[in-house]
């Protein structure tokens, strides 16, 4: 936070008020700059320069200090401390004889320079130039800190005076300070900086000077901000300062803008908004103190074969608005491509002088534009990976004198897009990883190891290997939420669309019939009569081929050309084509309602799933991954291998075993309770395969997803994807049913393990009915599995 001292009221006397902005709460009016001690005018140090100077100054010097020397004893009281300021305007020609040896008499006019009481703010005396500067509108000094600080900062001042003059402790800290001024003309911000001048300041000692052991003045060095401290080892009941403080204004504009700019360029995040390089516009009128330049910045990439999948969020050019990329082949002959090309800075005094002017010029001279500056971003492969433009609209205002200006900061804004461009690509590479190719947090630290070993080999000089990522003994949990019957679904959606269209497309050929005399339509109905034929039973992939098919060549556009015929058939025509997809050009309404309520259980089924496990996962770390079809199937992987830091003992595995019973009993429920909401009711069976093996899994690269390793454990995955169509009672009934859970199991002791977690569910309310013991139906190559199943109280 900075402190900010704006003036708003005049002092009549001296002619440079200030007032804070800033409340804080020490109270109303509280000053950073009152002091506790003693602050007395005196001239008692210049005036003893004046008279060495009246010694050992050359003729001119000896002369003017004479004067002044001579003026002195007629006024007496300027050899002592001075309490009555009055005293200053009663004799200010004296005043001003003094300040010929404090500033120069050809620099008065123009030097910014005033004279006060020791560590005051308030000037006693002010040179013209400063009145006419400070009588400005928004004039403010800016401190670096909130006035607390800056007081703490000035009594340090003050206490690091005592002990440089009387303990002979060299030190010299002051506080920064920056006076922000306005330009009347460009009303842009003009900075200057005070320098203190400490050399006509005196401490003065009442009595004995107080002792200060090294050790005490090391402590005092060592705890700046503890006032406290510094006032009772260097007490202002002892300690006055006599004299004047001479402070100069030194305009800092371009220094300070710089700086500012560079500051504000260095950030991660200095050209990623609009709001941020706004800000960087107006750093840079600053800089060049011009008020009406326009700043345009943009990432791109030249030549055009290196460009990116994606375009980066830096696109701030002046024709943002009006052109979609720079770098377009469209816009070849244009200043921009010349700059592309050559990868010089360009400066065009007035665009209006162009020979043979492209789109670009054109475009950018109706913006009212006149001169242009052009300077591209260059990488360390020297190609270009953005551009900065400046533009006045007024001509010749951009010359080489501002090109050589502007190549100082150059370096700084090339940067600053290299920066926001890598941080958007690792931004992306972060979601890509997150939303589509991401490690699972569980197994990261392995990844993280095979990528070290991989760069230790690059270093050593021997050619990258990837290691084969691989975990032995790790527990499966395998579990399915099937959707009853999808495929029937999706077939009858199908088939329903397909005959509503045939049907509305007879409609309008039946009435056409009555308007004209027209033997196609007739072909076409005798076609369509044989479509119209086919029952639901009989419909397969390929009624469903020839039906879309002799839709989209022969019945759509024959109504359509009738429609543009017949007036009398436009309305029909009209319903009839807003029928259809605008994708697809077929039906689409039952299909449409049987995918909306598909993937609306399928997003409530992850999304439960996706939240189930990250509570799990806080109780110990495992792999977990989801697949959505007509329905969702998902796995869990767990075992001490898969762990870096945690321990995995058998009561995890139990309770993740137990949990996942839960969940699809609360699935089961949650569906049930979504099934009248659906555009199409749903049903789902879940299933869960209880294999209580280890096995080991490693990661494939080709499919970038873990499976099974081993021969032994391909068993797992055969019988994984084929007991959801698993049979009981010689093929009588599906194992999976609606409403209910099944769990396959191979042993006797896995019997024994469900059977336990069942009578928990049981007493939790969440079974309704007898749990059925089952022998399932030899499957292919698979024979001997059995199963439980319950149905679920909802």
């Amino acid at each position: 936070m900075n402190l900010e001292i704006a003036v708003r009221e005049r002092d009549s006397k001296s002619g440079i008020p200030v007032v804070f902005d800033e409340t804080e709460p020490h109270g109303p009016g509280f000053d950073p700059f009152v002091i506790p001690y003693a602050s007395v005018l005196s001239f008692e140090r210049i005036l003893e320069k004046v008279t060495l100077l009246a010694e050992e100054g050359t003729a001119g010097v000896r002369f003017l200090a004479a004067e002044v020397l001579r003026q002195v004893e007629r006024v007496p009281a300027f050899r002592q401390p001075i309490h009555d300021l009055s005293l200053l305007d009663r004799h200010q020609d004296l005043v001003d004889l003094i300040m010929l040896f404090l500033i120069s008499p050809e620099k008065r006019g123009s030097q910014l320079y005033k004279f006060s009481l020791p560590f005051t703010m308030q000037p006693l005396f002010a040179s013209e130039s400063l009145n006419a500067l400070m009588g400005q509108q928004d004039v403010c000094y800016t401190f670096g800190g909130g006035a607390r600080e800056v007081w703490n900062k000035h009594m340090v001042t003050v206490g690091c005076t005592i002990l440089k003059q009387c303990y002979g402790v060299e030190l010299d800290i002051d506080p920064t300070a920056m006076l922000t001024v306005p330009d009347p003309r460009t009303r842009l911000t003009r900075f200057y900086k005070p320098i203190f001048n400490h050399d006509y300041v005196a401490v003065k000692v009442e009595g004995k000077l107080p002792k200060l052991r090294d050790v005490q003045i090391q402590r005092l060095l060592n705890n700046i901000h503890d006032t406290e401290l510094w006032q009772k080892l260097l007490p202002p009941e002892v300690f006055s300062f006599h004299g004047f403080h001479l402070a100069e204004l030194h305009d800092v504009t371009a220094e300070e803008s710089l700086s500012r700019l560079k500051h504000r360029l260095i950030s991660r995040d200095a050209v990623l908004d609009v709001e941020r390089v706004k800000e960087l516009a107006n750093l840079v009128r600053l800089h060049f103190q011009l008020p009406h330049l326009q700043l345009g910045l943009t990432a791109v990439d030249y030549p055009q074969e290196r460009a990116v999948d994606h375009e980066y969020r830096i696109r701030y050019n002046l024709l943002a608005d009006e052109v979609a990329t720079l770098t377009d082949p469209a816009y070849a002959g244009s200043i921009y491509e010349r700059v592309f090309k050559s990868g010089e800075m360009l400066v065009v005094q007035d665009l209006r002088d162009l020979s043979a002017p492209t789109l670009l010029e054109e475009r950018l001279i109706d913006l009212g534009y006149r001169s242009l500056l052009l300077a591209p971003l260059l990488s360390q492969g020297k190609h270009v990976i953005g551009i900065v433009e400046l533009a006045s609209p007024e001509p010749n205002v951009l010359n080489a004198f501002m090109e050589s200006k502007f190549e100082e900061i150059r370096g700084l804004f090339r940067t600053a897009v290299e920066r926001s461009r890598e941080y958007i690509n690792n931004r992306i590479e972060v979601i890509l990883r997150e939303q589509y190719t991401s490690l699972h947090p569980t197994v990261e630290w392995r990844f993280t190891e095979a990528a070290f070993n991989i760069l230790k080999r690059q270093e050593e000089g021997l050619p990258p290997v990837a290691e084969e990522i691989r975990f032995k003994k790790v527990y499966p949990l395998y579990g399915q939420l099937d959707i009853v019957g999808s495929s029937n679904l999706r077939n009858a959606a199908i088939y329903q669309d397909l005959i509503d269209n045939l049907r509305a497309g007879r409609f309008v050929l039946v009435r056409a019939l009555d308007l004209v005399e027209f033997p196609i339509i007739n072909q076409v109905i005798l076609t369509m009569d044989v479509h119209l034929r086919t029952s639901l039973a009989e419909f397969d992939n390929s009624h469903e081929v020839k039906m879309g098919d002799f839709i989209h060549r022969q019945l759509t556009p024959l109504v359509e050309q009738l429609g543009q015929s017949f007036p009398e058939l436009r309305e029909l025509v009209a319903d009839y084509l807003s029928h259809l997809d605008a994708d697809l050009r077929l039906f689409y309404r039952v299909r449409r309602d049987y995918e909306s309520s598909v993937n609306s259980l399928n997003r409530m089924i992850g999304d439960f799933l996706s939240e189930r496990d990250q509570a799990a996962q806080k109780v110990l770390p495992h792999y977990f991954e989801k697949y959505k079809t007509d329905g969702v199937e998902y796995e869990m992987y767990v075992g001490q291998s898969l762990l870096k830091q945690h321990r995995f003992t058998d009561l995890h595995l139990r309770n993740l075993r137990l949990s996942q019973l839960v969940d699809m009993c609360q699935l089961t429920r949650k569906a049930a309770e979504l099934t009248p909401q659906l555009p199409m009711p749903l049903r789902t069976a879940q299933l869960i395969f209880a294999y209580t093996s280890t096995l080991n899994i490693r990661f494939r690269m080709d499919e970038k997803r873990f499976d099974v390793d081993g021969d032994y454990n391909v068993r797992y995955e055969i019988l994984k994807k084929r007991i959801d169509k698993a049979t009981i009672h010689q093929g009588a009934e599906r194992l999976t049913q609606p409403g209910m859970v099944s769990i396959v199991y191979m042993q006797d002791k896995d019997l024994e393990e469900y059977e336990d977690y069942l009578h928990y569910l049981h007493q939790a309310g969440y079974i309704d009915g007898d749990v059925e013991h089952l022998s399932l139906d030899p499957l292919q190559s698979v024979s001997g599995l059995n199963a439980l199943r319950f149905r679920v109280k909802v």
